[in-house]
């Protein structure tokens, strides 16, 4: 945007202090980026043979492959034979464990740190109700903020009569104590399994609660880093991201606003992709390697964010930001998920030339004059990406 603004030399910018406008488009890229440096903790706990190992590869999205990469690099046995902690990077830690006094019995700074503060608790239950499996669960509700009720491996009910699943269900909700159990199956995930065949029931949902809670504190992007397939989230991001700078080009003062939205948004796709944080100041940065490519139509932006809200300029200011916007995290989005670096200037031009053509052409008949309707970003983001 410097490149864009400053040197535009329009009138519209007598008095503007460009250092203020970037310090008050950090404080606003302060105020909506997710703080990526808190740590997640998730614990894993049922009993041996319950399939938790499977569970959590299929909740990750691991290929068999993956899932033995992960095992030999990422995880270490404790003390206790039946203790795996997984350690996904320096901030999220996973342990899979028949429970928490085998965490205890452990006794690492690890296990202690964790067991301060559990984020969620994921307890795995298999087979007929048992309501001696209430005490661990009892447990785990007194170091959980949120617990995850699982009935895995449920393929073992397939051959009995329809009702007979249902039936168990409420059975282990009446011992346990609990209103929601998921059932599930992840057959095929276990790395030691000679069984090629993939039976995966209910982890969909699982997974989408759990990211949904870990969104309320901020802290879905520490787990969607470790998932083996990031598009879907790629996706997300940019769909979010379209959806505010939609909103903001009618609120006065909106250069800021878009600005701060697209340098998050930058972040955030970093973040999923490499798993290192992106400071304010290096993420937008960024941005005016893309904007010099749209000179004529950051100035509109620019200069439309300083007038009173005006309807018909307003509506082609949002359809501006959209194309701008689209162009621009398609252009990150391809630049990271191929692994090149953010760095190399003239690959993002090159890009985002192509990428901005193709947004101006593939959202001409975009209508964006009612708010309270809009469109359905992330099925618009899907068919683009998908498109290219």
């Amino acid at each position: 945007m410097k490149q864009g603004v400053s040197s535009m030399g329009n009138s519209a910018y007598d008095g503007f202090d460009e250092k203020d406008f970037f310090d008050k488009v950090k404080a606003k890229f302060v105020e909506k980026a997710p703080n990526l440096s808190q740590s997640l903790n998730i614990a894993v706990i049922g009993k041996v043979s319950s399939g938790k190992s499977s569970l959590i590869n299929a909740l990750l999205k691991l290929s068999r492959k993956q899932a033995m990469k992960m095992t030999e690099v990422g995880a270490r046995s404790g003390v206790q034979t039946d203790l795996v902690i997984l350690k996904l990077d320096e901030k999220v830690y996973l342990i899979d464990s028949p429970g928490l006094d085998d965490v205890r019995a452990e006794n690492s700074e690890v296990t202690k740190n964790f067991l301060k503060h559990i984020d969620v608790g994921i307890f795995v239950v298999t087979g007929s109700s048992d309501a001696s499996q209430k005490k661990n669960l009892d447990d785990l509700r007194q170091h959980c903020d949120s617990i995850f009720v699982v009935l895995n491996k449920i393929d073992q009910w397939d051959d009995l009569r329809p009702k007979a699943i249902e039936e168990v269900i409420e059975q282990w909700k009446k011992s346990l104590g609990i209103e929601k159990i998921y059932p599930t199956c992840a057959k095929g995930y276990d790395p030691q399994s000679r069984e090629p065949k993939m039976d995966i029931r209910g982890v969909f949902q699982l997974r989408q609660d759990i990211e949904d809670f870990l969104e309320k504190k901020g802290k879905d992007l520490l787990l969607k880093r470790h998932m083996a397939e990031k598009q879907s989230y790629a996706i997300a991001i940019i769909a979010t991201a379209l959806a505010v700078v939609a909103g903001e080009a009618f609120i006065p003062g909106s250069a800021v606003l878009i600005t701060a939205t697209q340098g998050v948004a930058i972040a955030s796709l970093y973040y999923l992709y490499t798993g290192k944080i992106l400071s304010p100041k290096t993420a937008i940065a960024i941005l005016p390697t893309f904007l010099a490519q749209t000179a004529g139509s950051s100035l509109f932006l620019f200069v439309k964010s300083f007038l009173p809200p005006t309807g018909i300029v307003d509506v082609a200011a949002a359809g501006v930001a959209v194309i701008i916007t689209l162009a621009l995290l398609a252009t990150v989005n391809h630049i990271l998920s191929s692994g090149a670096e953010l760095e190399q200037e003239e690959l993002l031009r090159s890009k985002f030339r192509t990428y901005h053509q193709q947004a101006k052409e593939f959202l001409k008949d975009l209508a964006l004059t009612d708010i309270s309707q809009p469109p359905d970003w992330s099925t618009l983001v899907t068919k683009f990406l998908g498109s290219r």
